[in-house]
């Protein structure tokens, strides 16, 4: 008799992205396969006790168990949850990039689902009008052509939830979301196991030098 393999933990998120004039936050769960945005909120930054409101917010959501990222400049909030810039550079690109091959990669094979309250958040690349062209330079890397004007900070929250959901844990559980457990057949034409293939010694360097500076810092 086969035995069913067990899946990983489901995983809380949540994400705030504070660079943009328009501040978010996003909420969502990673079941190891599938990542599903439940909520995405505008923080109402002309409450002036918004700062204060967010930091207890996050506090309150580390303590049940959620991973959170924040997205700022300073640490003055993200010094409560773990500091993750999209604009920074990790080995010659940016962590902007890496969020929208898993954003796409996901998205490709389902596995990108939005409650239907966060539909207007979703990204699509090479329609006429959309926030995100997609190309390949001349080393055959992906690039993203962003409408800055039309990216505002939801779009930026959702990344870190991509990001919180494939980078969290250099783990089993991290592993057997990005390849399946041992020893379970899987197609090898699949496009998301062909990508994870390509990235993952990246990913996981990546993700051990995130969980390692996130330990020094608390």
């Amino acid at each position: 008799m086969a035995v069913e393999a067990l899946k990983p933990d489901v995983i809380r998120i949540m994400a705030a992205s504070l660079v943009s004039g328009q501040k978010y936050t996003a909420y969502s769960v990673f079941d190891g396969e599938n990542l599903i945005i439940t909520q995405v909120e505008l923080i109402p930054w002309a409450d002036a006790a918004w700062k204060s409101n967010l930091i207890a917010e996050i506090k309150d959501r580390k303590e049940k168990g959620f991973i959170v990222l924040v997205e700022e400049k300073t640490d003055h909030i993200s010094q409560y949850g773990t500091k993750y810039l999209l604009d920074e550079l990790w080995e010659g690109r940016t962590n902007f990039c890496d969020a929208m091959d898993w954003y796409f990669a996901l998205q490709a094979t389902g596995n990108l689902i939005f409650h239907k309250s966060c539909d207007q958040y979703k990204l699509y690349t090479g329609g006429e009008g959309q926030r995100v062209d997609k190309k390949t330079d001349d080393k055959g890397r992906t690039v993203y052509h962003v409408d800055w004007s039309a990216f505002h900070g939801g779009y930026r929250a959702i990344l870190l939830c991509v990001v919180a959901a494939m980078t969290e844990p250099v783990s089993h559980r991290y592993l057997n979301a990005m390849f399946g457990p041992p020893g379970v057949e899987e197609d090898e034409f699949d496009p998301l196991r062909q990508f994870r293939a390509i990235t993952i010694g990246h990913d996981i360097a990546k993700a051990t030098w995130w969980e390692e500076y996130d330990r020094h810092r608390n």
